[in-house]
């Protein structure tokens, strides 16, 4: 869809809103590496879901697609994700992460596994800091439901974590 001319304008903001930063949506950033299948590795990054409040503490949605690999000869493949983050882990300099894992789909006869960390962002609500202590970790993870339905069973082949160029392990360049 082009952009009209109105929206290619400058947008002036003259006054603060201080109620502004409370309707951003609350998401993270990630980016890690899966770990080795079939001989090669892929990427997942992008933006976490809004934050949903389980107990007294939040978790985010990471879904999405690996990047695509294209092997010589073939059409190329990419995987699906699609799991729920633990809850916050605050830093002490008053960012919190949270941490992640799971498996991809199963496409091309191959899954690959997965762990990670979300990038830093502040903590939402600086009263409830230190309410997700391991005691109420549990609380902040019951009934969150599993959004993974596509999930591949098979063991990964376990291979020495290389970063292979262009998808290939370095003895076939």
């Amino acid at each position: 869809m082009p952009i009209s001319e109105e929206d290619r304008k400058p947008k002036h903001h003259h006054h603060h809103h201080p109620d502004e930063h409370e309707m951003m949506p609350h998401v993270h950033t990630y980016i890690t590496e899966v770990d080795v299948a079939d001989e090669h590795q892929h990427i997942i990054m992008g933006v976490s879901g809004p934050a949903k409040e389980k107990g007294r503490c939040h978790v985010h949605r990471i879904h999405g697609r690996t990047s695509f690999i294209c092997e010589e000869g073939e059409g190329g493949h990419w995987h699906t994700e699609d799991v729920m983050t633990g809850p916050e882990i605050e830093m002490p300099d008053g960012n919190h992460v949270h941490y992640f894992e799971g498996m991809t789909s199963e496409d091309e006869g191959h899954c690959h596994s997965f762990t990670g960390a979300t990038g830093l962002v502040p903590c939402c609500d600086m009263e409830t800091e230190d309410e997700c202590e391991e005691e109420y970790e549990d609380e902040c993870m019951e009934d969150i439901e599993d959004p993974c339905e596509d999930i591949c069973e098979m063991p990964v082949k376990t291979l020495p974590k290389y970063k292979y160029k262009y998808g290939k392990r370095p003895d076939e360049e």
